[in-house]
């Protein structure tokens, strides 16, 4: 029989360092989730509205897109591997200050290239936080709660697209869009209820193992990251324009439009956390994979807003559960001492496929859904090549388990 003392031992000792509460860890890690969500998908609105007073043609739109995602590109690497140098709250912190601000700065701009500009520094912060907080909520939850904790982290993506929605629906014909995102800056605030409520998580080296040994594991990640990224940005970042320029929307109706249909990503993340703890994360990725692939190819065949609006949900629920079953995967695969940087370097593999993916549509028109498709039925495949990681108890196992064999073997 356990007496007080050792009761109080064994929970401590069941738990990992830094124990922070798990609804307070994936809220406050959360929302901050939510205003990069809603500064990325912003954009999307931002052309459409600021089009004419900046003289913006698709070429011009193109710019813009393709320096935010070149700074979430560079972003990504830059902050993941400082992560792991410095700590994973100090990077968070950093990198939500430096977007806020660029979400100021973007009310001033005067022309199309002003806006690339800051857009590119909005996206090194952008970039830069994403793989650190999902490290950041890996390494601080509880074994066996992981996976199911950072779908539910990525489900706030939903809730800030919803922002942006609402945002692009509400406040710009309201307020204006230059009002709207000066007003937006003030998420920088935020950073205060972070710093004081949240503990720092610094890796500590383990082994001697560098990243490039788990090029085995990186590869058919990059891939799946990259095709992932290339997809959701090559049509989502367009969507409202598709809706105008290819449906006959106003472009009222294509903000109504998107605010509707976003409401199904935050039920495709709770099916993803329910599903990467009883089936496994391999399994429930190449579900959600291949219904995005058959959600895309309906939604380039759909004529009447009712089809529209059909494959539209489809594809927000199981493309957004896909983006959940990836970020919980990816830091499970990694030691904690190189995780930050494995993390940072798929998120750059991601922004690759931004910048790529956008590139499609002004290409080939609704025919770049077809090729969306096609990668997204190939992603199965490149994640089986992968351990599964669900029966692991913890974070760390990744390390002990990988320093006798790098490349892993499915559990």
């Amino acid at each position: 029989m356990c007496t007080n003392f050792d009761l109080h031992t064994l929970l401590k000792m069941a738990k990992p360092p830094h124990v922070v509460s798990e609804r307070r860890l994936i809220i406050l890690s959360g929302i901050g989730w939510l205003f990069d969500a809603m500064d990325v998908l912003l954009l999307s609105y931002l052309l459409v509205a600021a089009a004419p007073e900046l003289n913006m043609g698709v070429a011009e739109r193109t710019a813009v897109i393709l320096a935010n995602n070149l700074g979430m590109l560079i972003g990504a690497t830059l902050f993941g591997r400082l992560s792991d140098a410095l700590g994973r709250r100090k990077v968070f912190i950093t990198t939500l200050l430096l977007y806020s601000l660029a979400t100021g700065a973007t009310a001033f701009v005067r022309s199309h290239s002003e806006l690339a500009v800051v857009r590119f520094v909005a996206g090194l912060g952008l970039g830069g936080e994403l793989p650190v907080v999902a490290s950041y909520v890996s390494e601080l939850s509880l074994p066996g709660r992981r996976g199911r904790n950072v779908v539910l982290l990525e489900s706030f993506w939903s809730l800030g697209a919803l922002a942006a929605a609402a945002v692009a629906y509400y406040l710009f014909p309201a307020l204006g869009w230059r009002t709207a995102v000066l007003i937006l800056s003030a998420t920088a605030l935020y950073t205060a209820a972070i710093r004081s409520v949240l503990p720092e998580h610094k890796p500590q080296r383990r082994t001697t193992l560098h990243i490039s040994e788990y090029a085995r594991r990186l590869v058919p990640l990059w891939y799946t990251w990259f095709v992932l990224a290339f997809g959701y940005y090559g049509i989502f970042l367009w969507l409202p324009t598709i809706l105008v320029r290819e449906r006959g929307f106003t472009a009222l109706g294509s903000y109504e439009f998107m605010l509707v249909t976003t409401i199904a990503q935050l039920p495709g993340y709770f099916a993803a956390a329910f599903l990467v703890e009883r089936i496994g994360r391999r399994p429930t990725a190449s579900l959600f994979f291949a219904a995005s692939a058959l959600s895309a190819l309906a939604f380039a065949h759909s004529q009447g807003p009712s089809q529209l609006y059909l494959a539209a949900l489809a594809l927000n629920f199981f493309n957004l559960g896909a983006w959940g079953v990836v970020y919980a995967y990816t830091p499970e695969l990694f030691p904690d001492h190189v995780r930050g940087l494995a993390a940072g370097s798929a998120g750059s593999m991601a922004r690759i496929g931004m910048i790529l993916g956008p590139m499609l549509y002004p290409a080939m028109g609704l025919s770049s859904l077809l090729v969306v498709t096609a990668l997204w039925l190939s992603v199965p495949v490149a994640v089986y090549t992968l351990p599964e990681t669900r029966h692991r108890r913890a974070a760390e196992d990744t390390t002990s388990r990988s320093a006798h064999s790098p490349s892993g073997s499915p559990s």
